[in-house]
């Protein structure tokens, strides 16, 4: 018979959640869905990433140095084996860092608008532009092409926090030039396999084909789900849904 003095363990803590975003972005540009996350429960990590928002400048702009600087972010926290969730071109980071670094993160990873295939060749032709043309112009040509609700206020709102996101310690322009490079130059493709993935994408994504992203699903064998009404930013145009994506997959 079992002894009524047997301790009970406590419940087992969640996994911090660590949220990574993606080119000319800033944590600024995720700090919704992570209030979402925070509210389940989870701690939230949002680290700027080279050479945006104030982060250090790296020597060079690989996935290896990428994927480096994420892992030491990591240890310097002394997080246990979070969970990586990128953005765009973040996306590419997190599958970099769970490729080289598997020992230090949770085998859950999660990947919003993925760079599924590296990106169409007249978008990265128009990319370096963005070393020379002032930011405010960038900001509103890059969101008015990806933006898709039609909704001006939200339109608005957008293009006011991506100039904050923007405006954010800005880099170099030769660190620009690298960050844009790498931006085009790499997909998840490099880094399979990934196990145990969530993509999460608009459904009307205008800078990554939808189908290209059904095929990186495919070869994942990666839960999918496309939200309605949004693209390339769903961050901003539907933060709400996709953190509830997120927290019903960590769930599962």
């Amino acid at each position: 018979m079992a002894s009524t003095n047997a301790s009970i363990l406590p419940p087992k803590s969640k996994p911090s959640i660590v949220l990574v975003h993606g080119f000319r972005g800033s944590p600024l540009g995720l700090e919704v869905i992570a209030q979402d996350l925070r509210q389940a429960g989870y701690q939230v990590y949002l680290p700027p990433i080279p050479p945006f928002a104030g982060a250090e400048e790296l020597e060079r702009y690989r996935p290896k140095d990428y994927a480096n600087y994420l892992a030491s972010y990591i240890r310097k926290r002394k997080l246990e084996r979070p969970i990586l969730v990128g953005h765009s071109m973040g996306s590419v980071i997190v599958a970099a860092t769970a490729k080289l670094h598997p020992e230090l993160v949770n085998q859950k990873l999660v990947l919003l608008s993925p760079i599924s295939v590296k990106t169409a060749k007249p978008f990265a032709a128009v990319s370096p532009l963005a070393t020379i043309v002032p930011r405010p112009v960038v900001d509103y040509v890059t969101t008015r092409f990806l933006f898709i609700p039609k909704d001006k206020q939200l339109f608005r709102d957008t293009i006011a926090l991506t100039h904050k996101c923007s405006e954010d310690q800005p880099p170099s322009r030769s660190a620009i030039a690298a960050a844009t490079k790498f931006s085009t130059s790499y997909s998840i493709q490099d880094f399979l396999p990934i196990q145990k993935t969530l993509i999460i994408a608009g459904a009307k994504d205008r800078l990554i084909p939808q189908k290209k992203t059904r095929e990186l699903a495919q070869q994942l064998q990666a839960k999918l789900q496309f939200i309605p009404g949004s693209g390339h930013l769903h961050n901003y145009e539907k933060p709400h849904e996709t953190a509830q994506l997120i927290l019903d997959f960590l769930k599962s």
